[in-house]
């Protein structure tokens, strides 16, 4: 009876939360599929349960979540708060429109209806549920690339690659790396069952090719490329060897890659004149001119619905969400080298009073350092450290599981030892 309702009501709820998780769906001037407000919806449950969770939590617990409200209070203080604050006092806006402008961090409490929906599913369901969320945001892409699906976008913002699509982006590249991570081993990453490494192999080329032709993002097809050299090192060269041959077909028969709508000469171009366009540049300068201005005290960043946001200051082409670190610097000033590495050791830390296996996650924000320029670590890409998390606990929930009754530690005997 349990098997039978995980399978109809369980495992595909874990789907639609990692679909909710990773924003398939979320609006977004990139993401033509995308719907008002969802987001935020979907945000409002997982503080609730939080809340909740806050409300029930016990001795007897499962220290996972105790550890990662940890993670999710300190990156909503630091990364939402504090730049509201910062905000107030240097261009006056008030703090009610920073906390809104900053509410991608709530997505650190995506950890808890993902782990709340683990417990009633295996393993084995948990990851079917993670790569048919994948697949399901790669099949949406071809669908926008051949017009099979409409753009119900208000804004466009690409008219250089009017058929690429931001659907998902990085539960694909998230789950490319589950896939070649489970290649690489063979087994599971959380409970090291085996698994077919043919059948990994093939969705990791399905996911990096959905990236090039349909997603056409620069900076993730990079960042794919970064992990896999990171993670298989020396197995690298066979995984290369295996792409050249799915790719052979393009070199042979070069129409195809007009059939499948490749714009080349958008690639071409980036080929001869780097991956910055006219707006990077633009912003950056205008970012360090006025840390000269304010002495490199922090700013924080402004909304849109607060009198158009940084538009009065610097223009339609300013845009945070496209300079990485350097707005990362914006935000926080000259405690951005304080509270970076502080952050990094502080998410460290938690990792590995969870479970010390950290060989995956190392590889992960290896790959994501790469293109650390172009997109900001913590201000964008809390979905992706929540879900490194969310494995994180289910692997030590899935060794705790393991031990003999009478042989289980309390929970500060745990404490001590992780």
């Amino acid at each position: 009876m349990t098997n039978i309702s995980s399978k109809l009501f369980f495992f595909p709820l874990t789907v639609l939360a990692i679909i909710l998780h990773f924003s398939i769906f979320g609006d977004s001037t990139h993401n033509p599929i995308g719907f008002k407000f969802l987001n935020e919806a979907y945000l409002a449950v997982c503080m609730g349960l939080s809340f909740l969770l806050i409300l029930a939590s016990t001795e007897s617990s499962s220290r996972e979540f105790r550890i990662l409200m940890y993670y999710a209070f300190y990156s909503v203080v630091v990364f939402t708060v504090l730049p509201a604050i910062f905000a107030f006092y240097t261009f006056g806006q008030p703090i009610t429109y920073g906390l809104i402008e900053e509410r991608r961090i709530l997505f650190a409490f995506g950890f808890v209806p993902l782990l709340l929906l683990a417990k009633y599913i295996t393993t084995l369901q948990f990851e079917r549920a993670f790569i048919y969320a994948a697949l399901l945001a790669v099949v949406l892409s071809w669908c926008f690339k051949f017009g099979l699906v409409p753009d119900l976008r208000e804004e466009q913002t690409s008219w250089d690659r009017p058929d690429r699509s931001s659907i998902g982006p990085y539960l694909i590249c998230f789950a490319y790396f589950y896939c070649i991570q489970i290649w690489a081993q063979g087994a599971s990453p959380i409970n090291g069952e085996a698994r077919q490494r043919n059948f990994y192999l093939i969705v990791a080329a399905i996911l990096l090719l959905t990236l090039v032709f349909a997603t056409q993002t620069r900076q993730l097809i990079v960042l794919c490329l970064a992990f896999t050299l990171f993670s298989l090192r020396a197995k690298a060269i066979v995984w290369a060897a295996s792409l050249c041959v799915l790719l052979s077909p393009f070199y042979f028969y070069p129409e195809l890659l007009e059939i499948l709508g490749l714009n080349t000469e958008f690639y071409q171009s980036n080929i001869e004149g780097g991956v910055e366009d006219g707006v990077r540049p633009h912003t950056i300068a205008s970012v360090f001119s006025h840390l000269d201005l304010v002495s490199w005290l922090p700013s924080g960043s402004l909304s849109l619905m607060w009198q158009d946001g940084f538009i009065p200051y610097f223009g339609e082409h300013f845009f945070l969400s496209d300079i990485g670190i350097i707005g990362t610097l914006f935000r926080f000033g000259f405690l951005t080298f304080l509270l970076v590495p502080l952050s990094l050791y502080i998410y460290q830390r938690i990792a590995k009073n969870i479970h010390p296996d950290m060989g995956f996650s190392y590889a992960v924000v290896l790959a994501f350092f790469v293109i650390w320029p172009l997109q900001g670590l913590f201000e964008y890409l809390q979905p992706v450290i929540c879900m490194l998390f969310v494995l994180h606990a289910l692997r030590a929930r899935h060794l705790r599981s393991k031990e003999r009754v009478h042989e289980r530690r309390t929970y500060s005997q745990l404490q001590s030892c992780y």
